[in-house]
């Protein structure tokens, strides 16, 4: 039986291309989530490496979206000639920083719930 834990654990190849698309999925919402939550005008911008990025938004597309796919791409096609301990040493970094974009999403889901409770009082 196929469990999240398993997921998690397992560095095949295989394994590796769905968590690189999920980490490409997060991304892509943190950027959409931040564009939506900054354009109330009761947010800001936290990353200050993204402030002047965000002030416009083909620059935010660049960076968000074409950027991360071209280089996630290059990534897996280099790491179809990983050995196992590459694969597993990626596999752990490939973990890590999707963790960091679900506490992202999930801070981003908390403002919207936050935003939503704003505008109802």
């Amino acid at each position: 039986m196929f469990t999240l834990i398993t997921f998690i654990k397992n560095y095949t190849l295989r394994n590796i291309k769905y968590k690189l698309f999920i980490l490409y999925l997060l991304n892509v919402t943190d950027i959409l989530f931040t564009i939506l939550l900054l354009s109330t005008g009761l947010f800001l911008e936290t990353n200050f490496l993204m402030t002047k990025a965000l002030q416009s938004l083909s620059t935010s597309f660049i960076l968000k979206i074409v950027l991360p796919a071209v280089l996630l791409l290059c990534l897996y096609i280099r790491m179809k000639k990983a050995n196992e301990t590459q694969l597993k040493q990626s596999n752990i970094i490939i973990n890590i920083a999707t963790s960091v974009y679900l506490i992202i999403n999930f801070w981003h889901l908390i403002c919207f719930l936050l935003l939503g409770l704003f505008t109802l009082s």
